[in-house]
């Protein structure tokens, strides 16, 4: 037991760390926007940060970091890496029962998918108010989950819909999720139906969000000093790359 606390927690496992409750702080997160306390913002900004703010109390992830985090820092942290998990393996499991053309299975991965998007877009809409992560590998590495589970997640639609050429197996609806999702298109699978072609172009747009993000932390993490590139710290700290410029 002691080996495994060890592996998966290491010096986190003797660390408790108290946390308000997650519920408290997604309230103090409204208040911030309604009252501009970051940054001022009118018109369509503002009310989509509302928006964005809003739609967490619509879903399962700010109650389950509010149990969870009832019992420490660490284990709000590990709930929500399970919970990504589980949004990451629904895919699989409905898959793996042929249940793809469920009605209930396409409600549950179109309201896991929605979830993951507000929450992306939150990401980068409301960085302003929202805390630094704990760790910006592990925020990377969420990440890329968050990437596998959305293409895994619109495989289930589109294998759902039908609407696609030359999809037959469970696996061309994954493999033409992961094509479309990096927009390579070999020309041999493509969309034939008006609900795979709308599946299609939100799945790209989803492309557009993940890529941003991937872009806009670089950006962030990066600046340029006398003449020479610096990725920032926690600390206000600069540590010198070897990027100097040429």
């Amino acid at each position: 037991m002691g080996f495994l606390k060890k592996l998966f927690l290491s010096n986190w496992s003797t660390e408790f760390r108290c946390v308000r409750p997650a519920i408290t702080i997604q309230n103090d997160h409204l208040k911030a926007v309604w009252n501009d306390e970051k940054e001022n913002t009118f018109g369509i900004e503002r009310l989509f940060k509302l928006f964005l703010v809003l739609s967490s109390y619509v879903f399962p992830g700010l109650y389950l970091r509010h149990i969870s985090g009832k019992f420490g820092l660490l284990p709000r942290k590990i709930c929500s890496e399970v919970y990504v998990i589980f949004k990451l393996i629904t895919p699989i499991i409905i898959f793996r029962c042929n249940l793809e053309d469920s009605i209930f299975a396409i409600i549950l991965i179109s309201y896991l998918l929605l979830e993951t998007l507000l929450y992306l877009l939150g990401v980068i809409f409301l960085s302003d108010i929202y805390s630094p992560p704990i760790s910006k590998k592990r925020s990377y590495l969420m990440l890329v989950i968050n990437y596998i589970e959305v293409c895994l997640g619109f495989a289930v639609l589109y294998k759902a819909t039908g609407g696609v050429s030359e999809l037959v197996s469970n696996f061309d609806a994954i493999y033409f999720s992961f094509i479309t999702a990096t927009t390579i298109g070999y020309g041999h699978m493509a969309p034939i139906g008006h609900d795979a072609k709308a599946l299609a172009i939100i799945h790209s747009m989803y492309n557009f969000i993940f890529i941003g993000l991937v872009l806009s932390n670089f950006a962030f993490n990066i600046t340029y000093k006398d003449g020479t590139y610096r990725v920032k710290e926690n600390k206000n700290k600069s540590e010198t790359v070897n990027l100097k410029k040429e």
